[in-house]
């Protein structure tokens, strides 16, 4: 699972790489971010308007039914192998499509009790995207909620856990974030979903295995109340 990550990056070095036009609102109220919880409200990538812009969202999918639905923490994560046929995530799959923001993620080694934090980063410290699901807010004042969708974990993470987040290529975003939904009826709307899937499932594979390097960092960010520099920080893990 992902249950920590980071955007580390600058407002202006985010916008260039995603390929966005700097908007003031959102550059008002943009900060980096080292340790990102569940629960915290944060950026996506999503097409609203008809085009991609950065859009305020909490962490954490809420489910839309039963007794899920009025949960604090939600889903933060979504199976990226299950998540088209659960009902759950089966409306935001066809129409809810976005991408997390992100430079990094964490996961955790060791014995329990004596856990240490690594960092997982590409080599250029570049921002990426994970391949996220989202719901609207509404005017109750209920936020606009995502999840992240995770696979299996390349060479890079497998040591350290079985999952990890989708990570979608930048030349593949348009196509992860374009809309697209079953034509017709009966045959050819089954057709036309077998295709949409197909499509979606070839992006959401484990990231290159040379993409990414693990950092061991300070057990700080092991507190979601820190969220400063010092919790990527890389260190010895003998002089800890």
């Amino acid at each position: 699972m992902c249950g920590r990550f980071t955007l580390t990056t600058r407002y202006d070095d985010l916008t260039r790489a995603l390929g966005l036009d700097v908007d003031p609102l959102v550059e008002a109220h943009y900060r980096p971010r080292y340790n990102i919880a569940p629960t915290t409200d944060h950026w996506i990538l999503a097409r609203e308007g008809g085009r991609e812009q950065l859009l305020p969202a909490r962490w954490g999918f809420q489910s839309p039914f039963g007794a899920g639905k009025d949960d604090p923490v939600g889903h933060i994560n979504a199976r990226a192998e299950t998540a088209a046929d659960k009902p759950t995530f089966r409306g935001a799959f066809l129409h809810g499509r976005c991408g997390v923001v992100a430079d990094g993620f964490f996961e955790w080694t060791g014995p329990k009790g004596q856990k240490r934090p690594v960092w997982f980063h590409r080599r250029d410290h570049a921002p990426m995207v994970f391949a996220g699901l989202c719901q609207d807010g509404d005017d109750q004042g209920r936020p606009r909620r995502f999840t992240i969708l995770t696979c299996a974990a390349n060479q890079i993470v497998t040591p350290f856990h079985n999952r990890m987040p989708v990570i979608l290529p930048m030349s593949d975003l348009r196509g992860w974030l374009e809309p697209q939904a079953p034509q017709g009826r009966g045959e050819r709307e089954r057709a036309d979903r077998e295709a949409m899937r197909a499509t979606l499932s070839a992006l959401m594979i484990p990231a290159p295995d040379d993409l990414l390097v693990a950092t061991p960092v300070s057990t700080r960010v092991n507190s979601i109340r820190y969220d400063d520099p010092g919790c990527v920080a890389p260190i010895d893990p003998e002089d800890e």
